[in-house]
């Protein structure tokens, strides 16, 4: 799966070069993460799981592609808006309580949000603490997918914030506005260069990879269910 996409970087370069040049912060908040120091989460409620740290060094992907060095930001603003929702940092609000019954319901905002803290002509970004507190937790969002092209059944998909059909039609997603999705069980698909809506659910991790000076992935979601497709 991960060999197509990165065929498909091609298509990504352009919005690549746009993350390359957001602000970013030039000096890090903390020290970098894999110093393994636990995180203090600013969820609700606890992870259902213990949370290890991000990766300083994940597994080559295909390709050229390299770890980027990754931080961990300033601890998020943590304000109560009712028994089931807090907002994070004043802006973005988090329903749920991060188990598998009942997922985090995220949005889109919130994870473009790290985009502002990264410079990948650097290969080097912070993730917002907001996000950071977020992995290893059941997230729930809605969005458009695309499967591995040429296939009839798949067990992977990007899911994204824009319409795209994985090839040629659409706006081809950012790091920041797509997950790499992992399902629990594989699924038929049908039809090729059709746009597919849904909401999944799964766990969240970060798991950032690069080639070169371009960033190409970011999140990626485990043991995901679709609940609802069309």
């Amino acid at each position: 799966m991960r060999a197509v996409w990165i065929t498909t970087a091609v298509l990504l370069v352009l919005a690549a070069v746009a993350a390359a040049w957001w602000p970013h912060i030039d000096s890090p908040r903390v020290d970098p993460i894999n110093d393994a120091r636990a995180i203090e989460s600013v969820s609700p409620q606890p992870l259902v799981t213990a949370v290890a740290p991000i990766a300083a060094a994940p597994m080559p992907r295909p390709g050229s592609t390299t770890s980027p060095k990754v931080t961990v930001g300033a601890k998020a603003v943590v304000e109560r808006v009712d028994h089931q929702s807090v907002r994070l940092d004043g802006k973005y609000v988090v329903r749920g309580s991060g188990s598998e019954s009942d997922p985090y319901q995220i949005t889109w905002e919130l994870l473009a949000s790290a985009a502002r803290t990264v410079d990948a002509s650097k290969s080097l970004f912070e993730v917002p603490g907001r996000i950071a507190d977020l992995r290893g937790a059941w997230i729930q969002i809605s969005g458009y997918w695309a499967p591995p092209l040429q296939v009839f059944e798949t067990k992977e998909a990007m899911f994204m914030l824009n319409k795209w059909d994985g090839c040629c039609i659409g706006l081809p997603p950012t790091p920041f506005d797509s997950i790499e999705v992992t399902f629990a069980k594989p699924f038929a698909v049908q039809g090729q260069h059709v746009f597919r809506y849904g909401t999944i659910k799964g766990r969240l991790e970060i798991e950032p990879f690069a080639a070169g000076m371009f960033l190409l992935g970011f999140y990626r979601l485990q043991g995901a269910v679709m609940e609802s497709t069309s």
